[in-house]
């Protein structure tokens, strides 16, 4: 029982994630967030993780309190806001021997492109990320000096 949402490179952790499953896990107790990536996927490499928030993130988020004292009095961290839950899929027999006929028919000369990572691209989407959240953090900064 739960809900989805697509991320980029893996940038999924945001408020509207953390309010939406406060909300999901608080009116449905075993409601998980299933977080599909589209980049890796898009290169051959299914990436789906399922996740649910801690007894702390629940616990700070009901008391409304986001101080960093709160953060340590909880010892909630961006690494503990979130556990993850292992996904098993499981495929039917006529699925699999679809899959082994398809592999069957699949020349071998083409096979080697599912062993290249794709660094190249990835690294270029990331870049791209870092430089976006610096640009963001730039902004915010100009903004505190202004309002000083």
């Amino acid at each position: 029982v739960g809900w989805y949402q697509s991320s980029d490179v893996g940038n999924s952790l945001s408020l509207a994630l953390l309010e939406s499953q406060y909300h999901y896990q608080t009116s449905i107790e075993e409601s998980v967030v299933v977080v599909y990536d589209t980049q890796k996927s898009a290169r051959g490499f299914l990436c789906l993780k399922a996740y649910r928030l801690t007894p702390q993130a629940i616990q700070m988020y009901k008391d409304g309190d986001f101080t960093p004292d709160a953060f340590r009095t909880l010892k909630v961290g961006y690494e503990s806001l979130f556990a993850e839950i292992p996904i098993v899929i499981k495929n039917s027999p006529l699925t699999n021997i679809m899959m082994s006929e398809l592999n069957e028919l699949l020349p071998e000369d083409k096979g080697h492109n599912f062993l290249d990572l794709g660094t190249a691209s990835v690294l270029e989407n990331h870049m791209r990320s870092l430089i976006e959240r610096v640009d963001e953090l730039y902004q915010e900064a100009v903004r505190y000096n202004k309002y000083q």
